[in-house]
């Protein structure tokens, strides 16, 4: 039996100009706490998201990308 999954948008960035900030999505089981699992991962929950296509997931994860690291 396949567990429910979520994905999740993370930014990891660091006061520290020789560390690239990134954007990452992460594919969660649905029980799991995604702010818990975004703070173990170093970084910031950004948004949470229903477990579509990974293709789609990853357009969006770039667009937030762009907003946040322009």
């Amino acid at each position: 039996m396949q567990t429910a999954k979520k994905w999740i948008i993370i930014l990891i960035a660091f006061d520290d100009s020789d560390i690239d900030a990134q954007v990452l999505k992460e594919r969660i089981p649905v029980d799991e706490d995604e702010h818990v699992a975004a703070f173990l991962r170093g970084g910031e929950l950004l948004d949470v998201l229903a477990d579509d296509a990974e293709e789609m997931i990853e357009g969006y994860r770039r667009e937030i990308e762009k907003e946040c690291l322009r």
